[in-house]
């Protein structure tokens, strides 16, 4: 199993920089996780990751320990799209989409 890293700092979602995003190939299932750090204004929300393809979302629930699988449907291009929204009474959060590049096989 893979895990790709995310920082999540208030409104924006980015790439771990110690995270190794080289050589990801399109086409895996059940092999890529997703991990998440937060910052503050996360604390005590329900997450949810959305993983994007195209214009189609599939969202995934971000554990307690905050990893969540990323679901095969956006594993098949050369791209897909991370973003993450968080919920809690009377509060809601959600962050920019950022792309994850896949090398496709031909």
């Amino acid at each position: 199993m893979r895990l790709l890293t995310f920082n999540v700092n208030s409104q924006s979602v980015h790439k771990d920089p110690n995270c190794d995003f080289s050589n990801i190939v399109a086409g895996t299932e059940n092999y890529l996780r997703a991990k998440f750090t937060f910052s503050d204004e996360w604390r005590d929300c329900v997450k949810v990751a959305s993983f994007w393809r195209g214009e189609k979302e599939h969202a995934a629930l971000i554990n307690s320990d905050g990893t969540c699988d990323i679901p095969p449907e956006v594993l098949t291009g050369a791209t897909f799209r991370v973003s993450v929204i968080g919920q809690k009474p009377g509060y809601r959060i959600t962050t920019n989409k950022i792309v994850v590049r896949q090398e496709v096989s031909r």
